[in-house]
């Protein structure tokens, strides 16, 4: 029964996503922090600065809560994120190619965010898919490249384009 209560207070990808693009005033000073999983229950972990997702349970390591901030140079409709650590220290990027690559680079989302730059390597659009609790992250620098997870625990986060055994789903929560 508790579960769920639980279940119908969560609330769907779609109105965490409205609020921070509504709700986002035109100069934010402060991402909106997010813990994230695939919808295997791996969460993000920061392993030698890597991105990888295991199961919470299995590892020795404090969950990796993700930064999120609007790119207001982009289309709005297609909720395009910046995405970074919550210590500010690195930035998701991709770096195009044949087989577009997923790379941590030195930096925060916030610099990006004053810019106002398109800055579509650091760019992610959120769509809602699955479910609605749950959603993919595509590269706005590689589009149909989908942010990923590998079936296998304790593996790097990647690119995928779907389709296959790597997992392109996720569930978020924000943080306060």
């Amino acid at each position: 029964m508790e579960e769920a209560a639980k279940m119908k207070d969560e609330r769907t990808v779609d109105e965490e996503m409205a609020d921070l693009f509504d709700d986002t005033p035109k100069h934010q000073e402060l991402p909106w922090v997010y813990k994230i999983w695939d919808t295997n229950q791996k969460f993000i972990f920061l392993k030698d600065s890597t991105l990888v997702a295991a199961p919470q349970q299995n590892s020795n390591s404090e969950v990796q809560l993700l930064s999120m901030i609007p790119n207001q140079a982009l289309d709005s409709s297609k909720r395009p994120l910046f995405m970074g650590t919550k210590d500010k220290k690195y930035l998701l990027s991709v770096k195009s190619g044949d087989r577009p690559q997923l790379q941590l680079v030195a930096g925060d989302i916030m610099e990006l965010y004053v810019k106002k730059e398109k800055s579509t390597e650091f760019t992610f659009f959120n769509q809602t898919k699955g479910s609605e609790k749950t959603c993919s992250f595509e590269s706005a620098a590689s589009p149909g490249w989908f942010l990923s997870t590998a079936s296998e625990s304790n593996k790097p986060l990647g690119l995928s384009q779907g389709g296959g055994s790597d997992i392109t789903l996720f569930y978020i929560e924000r943080k306060v």
